[in-house]
C-alpha cells in the first residue's frame, strides 16, 4: 500500500555522520560552558562526581570531542567531494530563488495572511540556512578553537591581543550554535505540529508516504515521476 512506501531521507552513513556531528556538538557545549561557568550548579554536580579531578577531566574530554567534530567533518568534505550521493546533497543544499519566495509566503501563511502553506523540495530554506550555519559555525570553532588549544605556539604570532580576540570568537559563537540547536532545530525536529512528537529520519533513515506529503511533497513529486518513467522503460 502507498500509505506504507517509505522515501530515504538519509542514508546510513548521513545518519553516522549526523550521530557524530550531535553527540561531539553536546559534550563540547557541556565541556565548554562548564569552563566558563565553574560555580554552576550543573558544574559542581559534575565535579561532585569526577572528583578533585574534574577540571582535567573537562579540558581531555572537550579536546577529544574536538578532535571527533573535525574528523566527522573532513568525512563529510570527502563524502560531498566525492561520493555522488554526497555531490547531490549539496547541490540540494545550495541557495535558490524559490527559497525568498518561500520565505515570503511562510511569513504570510504563520501571520495568518495566506492560506496556502509554501511546498518545500528536499530542502526547505529553514534546512539549507541550518546546514549553512553548521559549516561556517564548525570552521569559526575549529579555527579559533586550535589557536586556543595551541596556545604556547600561537602566543608569539598573535599577541595577547589575538589570544583574547580568538577566546571571544569561540565564546560568542559557542552561544549562537547552542541557541540555534536549541530553539530552532530541536523545534522543527521534536515541536513542529508536522512531525511531533518527533521527526524520525534521523534515526531511521525513512519518512512515511504521509510525512513527506507534509514536510517534502515537491520531492515526493519529483521521486514519483522519476518511479513512473522508469517503470515505462
Amino acid at each position: 500500500m502507498k500509505s506504507e512506501e517509505k522515501y530515504l531521507r538519509m542514508s546510513f552513513s548521513e545518519r553516522i555522520q549526523h550521530f557524530l556531528l550531535l553527540t561531539s556538538f553536546i559534550v563540547l557545549v557541556y565541556t565548554g560552558f562548564a569552563l566558563k561557568f565553574p560555580e554552576a550548579f550543573w558544574v559542581k554536580w559534575t565535579a561532585y562526581i569526577i572528583g578533585e579531578n574534574a577540571f582535567e577531566a573537562r579540558g581531555i574530554v572537550h579536546r577529544v570531542a574536538s578532535v571527533v567534530l573535525v574528523a566527522v567533518s573532513l568525512y563529510h568534505l570527502y563524502y560531498i567531494l566525492f561520493n555522488e550521493r554526497g555531490k547531490k546533497l549539496v547541490r540540494d543544499f545550495l541557495p535558490a530563488k524559490n527559497d525568498i519566495t518561500d520565505f515570503r509566503d511562510s511569513l504570510k501563511y504563520l501571520a495568518g495572511k495566506s492560506e496556502n502553506k509554501p511546498l518545500f523540495g528536499r530542502f526547505s530554506y529553514i534546512e539549507k540556512m541550518e546546514y549553512w550555519a553548521v559549516v561556517w559555525g564548525t570552521v569559526i570553532m575549529g579555527l579559533t578553537g586550535v589557536i586556543l588549544w595551541f596556545e604556547n605556539f600561537f602566543l608569539k604570532y598573535v599577541t595577547n591581543t589575538g589570544m583574547d580576540i580568538a577566546s571571544t570568537i569561540h565564546y560568542y559563537e559557542a552561544i549562537l550554535a547552542s541557541l540555534a540547536i536549541v530553539v530552532w532545530h530541536f523545534y522543527f525536529i521534536f515541536l513542529n505540529p508536522d512531525v511531533y512528537p518527533m521527526n524520525k529520519a534521523w534515526l531511521k533513515g525513512y519518512l512515511s508516504r504521509e510525512e513527506m506529503e507534509k514536510e517534502h511533497p515537491l520531492e515526493l513529486a519529483e521521486s514519483e515521476a522519476l518511479k513512473s518513467d522508469e517503470s515505462k522503460v
